[in-house]
């Protein structure tokens, strides 16, 4: 089922949190990634029946969630039938956890945007596991996938960017579809939901924590940078760290692009 509108689009939902499918995009090479196989997204505890129903017909077959396990126990995800992949593991580190991102109390906005610069310096390496798991997903022929964390913007934000460079998408369209959460995701209404800490911080000291909401490109161009320096490249990192070799790029971008 292919998704209307540019791309990047959101999927229609009337509870679901910066879900949306990231396929339409050109590749260098003048391929296009095809749409309806990949999505990302944000919490999907707060879907309605309707939206469940609607993200079932889509015929998604795997789920690669990288929140971690006090995450996915707060705010579980139930939408899916029992034939979908559901991936998940359990871990410490903090990177990408916004509620763990926000304990620091009378933290300036300046202070809390130098964290998520520090963040994207480490998530690559912190998540590998599960970027890995991302990609034995696909390569198992699991579509279409969907990639999700909290926010589905910092972990989530760095998965698509993998997928989409092993697609051979331009960097710049990459930062283009990350930069997107600022567009679907609606914090207000998201936070409005609960009374977590995140949201008490929310209400409070709000423009204080809006670095830790929202997409800003040198979060990203941070992510780029490390990987350039340790890896050579984004691509040094999917093959060495990753283990998506010559071949493994290939058969997805068989399965992914037209």
């Amino acid at each position: 089922m292919t998704t209307a509108g540019p791309p990047g689009s959101r999927v229609p939902l009337e509870r679901g949190f910066n879900l949306r499918d990231f396929g339409g995009y050109a590749t260098a090479d003048g391929r296009t990634v095809k749409r309806g196989m990949l999505y990302r997204s944000g919490t999907m505890a707060l879907l309605s029946p309707a939206d469940a129903a609607h993200l079932r017909s889509l015929g998604i077959r795997a789920i690669c969630d990288f929140r971690r396990r006090e995450e996915r126990a707060a705010e579980p995800t139930e939408w899916h039938e029992d034939g979908v992949d559901y991936y998940c593991r359990d871990y410490d580190e903090t990177s990408g956890v916004l509620a763990e991102m926000i304990r620091t109390d009378g933290a300036s906005a300046a202070d809390m945007r130098a964290v998520m610069v520090g963040l994207y310096r480490v998530i690559a390496a912190d998540h590998a596991e599960s970027y890995r798991a991302m990609f034995a997903q696909i390569l198992d022929g699991r579509l279409p996938i969907l990639i999700n964390c909290a926010a589905g913007k910092d972990r989530t934000g760095v998965g698509a960017a993998l997928i989409l460079a092993v697609l051979g998408v331009p960097r710049e369209t990459i930062v283009e579809d990350y930069l997107l959460t600022n567009v679907h995701a609606d914090w207000d209404w998201r936070l409005a939901q609960d009374n977590s800490a995140i949201a008490r911080a929310h209400r409070s000291r709000g423009a204080a924590i809006a670095p830790v909401l929202t997409a800003d490109r040198a979060y990203i161009e941070t992510l780029f940078e490390t990987l350039d320096t340790a890896h050579g490249g984004m691509d040094g990192y999917i093959a060495d760290v990753l283990g998506v070799d010559d071949g493994a790029r290939a058969a997805i971008q068989a399965m992914l692009l037209d």
